[in-house]
């Protein structure tokens, strides 16, 4: 039994496979208090909307 190969080995790009196809999603805050929070306290975009709706910030420019 042969213990080698004739064929050398195939290396298959990783980009090809759609893990690695994915682009990282950039979001902005839903609320103008959301996206101020994010750049003054440099948080998560997500966790900024939450920190804002949860302070009451921005509700009266945005009721309009």
């Amino acid at each position: 039994m042969k213990t080698y190969s004739d064929y050398p080995p195939v290396c298959h790009p990783a980009s090809g496979l759609p893990l690695f196809d994915w682009q990282p999603l950039l979001r902005q805050p839903a609320t103008r208090a959301g996206l101020h929070l994010m750049r003054y306290y440099r948080i998560h975009p997500s966790i900024a909307d939450v920190v804002a709706s949860l302070a009451g910030l921005g509700l009266n420019r945005e009721a309009r």
